[in-house]
Parts: structure tokens; sequence; C-alpha cells
């Protein structure tokens, strides 16, 4: 039962991460745990911008990092990406974009420890990346911000981790 509860909690969280190489002139700027049942600590977010001192964290170019901990499957992370966008989003915006989500939400593969997932919003296009590796991307401003509300939005995964990530605790 924990297994499972720690599995589902999982892909709630880490829907998106980021591998940032040593060629780019990316910052850290803010981390936060990845809790499962607000307990357990199954992995690590991390905001990156080329300036962490921007008037607007969530402007591009950044990068939402996940680090994991624990094996996740990849559909997992769909299901969790789809129950909070249908949170976050007004009911036209979200069936609008539903199909592009969908579509993007398929990339999602399975993780062990130690892998990470990137978001990177840059270029008026969202990337998915897993350690590195370009999985899939989509184009428009309108998208990414609105697959951001999974951790961003008014109603996110982890109130506690959207504050940490954004510096407000």
């Amino acid at each position: 039962m924990i297994r499972i509860t720690l599995t589902v909690t999982s892909l709630l969280i880490g829907i998106s991460p980021v591998l940032v190489s040593a060629e780019e002139d990316w910052q850290r700027c803010h981390r936060a745990d990845v809790k499962a049942l607000k307990v357990f600590t199954v992995g690590e977010a991390s905001l990156y911008r080329e300036n962490c001192n921007a008037a607007d964290l969530l402007a591009p170019p950044l990068k939402l990092a996940f680090r994991y901990f624990r094996d996740v499957p990849g559909d997992a992370f769909g299901k969790a990406a789809m129950h909070f966008l249908e949170k976050n989003l007004d009911e036209s915006r979200f069936e609008r974009l539903e199909p592009e989500l969908a579509t993007f939400n398929q990339y999602y593969q399975d993780v062990g420890d130690g892998d990470q997932y990137t978001l990177t919003y840059d270029d008026g296009a969202l990337t998915l990346a897993l350690n590195g590796k370009a999985l899939t991307k989509q184009s428009g401003d309108d998208f990414a911000h609105a697959y951001l509300t999974i951790w961003f939005g008014p109603d996110p995964y982890s109130p506690a981790m959207k504050e940490s990530l954004l510096g407000q605790r």
C-alpha cells in the first residue's frame, strides 16, 4: 500500500525534470524537495534561469528539473499532469489544449533513482528531456504557460514546493 501510494504521489510531483550541462550558463535559483504524502522525499525539483535576479522567475527562458530518488512508471507522469492541468485551467482552455497536452504526455518514460526530467521553456516552446536527451517539443507560449500550472498554478501539486521554487519560503 505504501509503495503504491508513493508511486502515485511520485507521478504527481515529478512531471518535469532537468539536466543542466556544463556548457550552459544556467543558474539554479531555487530548489525544493519533492514529497509524497507530505512526508517522504522522493525527489528534488530545481528552477534554473540564466539570471536568477529576473523580476518574473517564470518568464522564459527557464528550466524546471526533477531528479528522482525512486522508480516511477512513465504513464504516471502523464496521468498526474492531466489531473493538475484540469484543476488549474478553465474548462475551455483545457479542452482547447487537451490534444497537445495528451501528445506531450505520451513521451514520459519510466524513471529510476538518479534519473532527471527537464522542462525547458525558451523561444516560445516547451521541451521535455530525460537525462539530457530531448523527448518532445511543443511550440506555443500558451501551451508552456498552461503546462507550468502543474507546479505554479493556483492549485499546484504542492503549495510548499511552489513557494520554495519561487524563493518565497
